[in-house]
């Protein structure tokens, strides 16, 4: 890897800077691209922990794409970081980044984010003692994929999906994997991910407390409370990075339609209140299209106001009994069937709110029997009792099932 793209790659902060006003800072910071196009595009970038990185506070997530424009719409807007997996639409978003990554001059532009997954249909993440040519190889196909040769951060992903997950994170063959990938110049960080729903603050204190990832990705968002605040002040404490996931709280299209209009953006509302969260670096949203990234990067350095909580709550006291909170897992012991409740409530999120069919259909196919909710509409429903926020989690089930099970 060139040394001088490692450099370049520093941060995005000039742009910033200048809207700022403060031009006579001297810290060497990587300018965004310059565009006369409305919307005005990142204002704010800040530091990825103790890395030297600076990511746009609006990024993008790229499950679903297949244009490599909306790429370049990004990199127009100011996005610097892109979040991306081998299992994402079998390679087609590592494919679809590496059509414009193919040019050096926009490369230096990008900080990347992939994980270690096979290519395929999503949820093919590297098990607990995968061999660490896996994970070499994993890397090796991303750069390929890429059009790189070199991947910024590469993820441990879903910590916390499965009971007993926490020793992927001190996985000997992974970790052997990465500092072999790091000595090469392949990769220059690891960081984790976690959306629960089994332990997931627990995994992400333990994943801080490792030393071995500079930075992480929480579901984070304004509809459930949780221990994140802890993981947040301990991220602070150590230095590392944060980066926001599932900020949306599940919102549909129709959602964000509904409560939006006449000064409000219920999207820019719920993005803006991450950022009242200590240690915060950005966020990562799903971008399909170009108009997906101009809506987004609007709310790029914008103060949360009253005018936004009232808009959360209004939202949220519609949503309140409909929503299965990302990373929450109160219910899983309640039912006497191991029933994948959180986890096949989560694919329906993607089904009906993210726009991404084929990879809830893809993975709800591939779950086994035991684990759907055949036996459902014969239960009781203790699950239902147990939730925190009085979510009718049997019919969400049923409801789900007879969308899902269409693969």
């Amino acid at each position: 890897m060139e040394r001088r793209r490692f450099i370049r790659n520093l941060g995005m902060g000039a742009a910033a800077v200048a809207v700022a006003g403060c031009a006579g800072e001297k810290e060497e910071q990587k300018a965004a691209p310059e565009t006369t196009a409305k919307p005005k595009g990142i204002t704010k970038y800040t530091a990825i922990g103790g890395t030297g990185l600076k990511m746009s506070d609006i990024s993008m997530g790229c499950g679903g794409l297949d244009n490599p424009y909306v790429v370049e719409r990004a990199l127009d807007l100011g996005i610097n970081y892109f979040d991306t997996a081998p299992d994402y639409q079998n390679g087609e978003s590592e494919i679809t980044l590496g059509k414009v990554f193919k040019d050096p001059v926009k490369r230096d532009k990008a900080i990347i984010c992939s994980k270690f997954c096979k290519r395929g249909a999503y949820g093919l993440h590297l098990d607990l003692g995968s061999p660490e040519e896996d994970f070499i190889a994993a890397v090796e196909g991303s750069l390929q994929r890429l059009n790189t040769d070199h991947i910024e951060f590469m993820m441990v992903h879903a910590i916390g999906e499965r009971q007993n997950d926490m020793a992927r994170l001190t996985d000997p063959p992974m970790l052997a994997a990465a500092a072999k990938l790091k000595e090469q110049g392949k990769i220059l960080h690891l960081n984790v991910s976690s959306h629960g729903p089994h332990c997931m603050e627990d995994c992400l204190l333990a994943a801080i407390d490792s030393g071995h990832f500079a930075s992480f990705m929480p579901a984070l968002n304004f509809a459930r409370h949780t221990r994140l605040d802890e993981v947040l002040a301990r991220a602070v404490e150590k230095n590392v990075g944060v980066v926001a996931m599932k900020t949306l709280s599940g919102a549909r299209e129709e959602d964000l339609q509904e409560f939006s209009g006449e000064g409000t953006d219920l999207a820019q509302a719920a993005f803006k209140w991450v950022f009242t969260k200590p240690g915060v670096s950005g966020l990562v949203v799903t971008m399909k299209t170009t108009a997906d990234v101009e809506k987004y990067v609007a709310a790029s350095g914008k103060e949360f106001t009253e005018q936004d909580q009232l808009l959360l709550d209004r939202y949220a006291a519609k949503m309140n009994t409909g929503y299965c909170r990302t990373g929450c897992g109160d219910c899983l012991t309640s039912c006497p069937h191991e029933v994948a409740i959180a986890h096949i409530l989560r694919l329906d999120m993607y089904f009906t709110a993210y726009r991404d069919q084929l990879k809830a259909l893809q993975e709800y196919h591939r779950l086994p029997q035991r684990m759907k909710p055949s036996l459902c509409a014969t239960c009781s429903g203790p699950c239902t009792q147990s939730c925190s926020y009085g979510l009718p989690v049997k019919e969400r089930l049923l409801d789900a099932s007879r969308r899902l099970q269409l693969a």
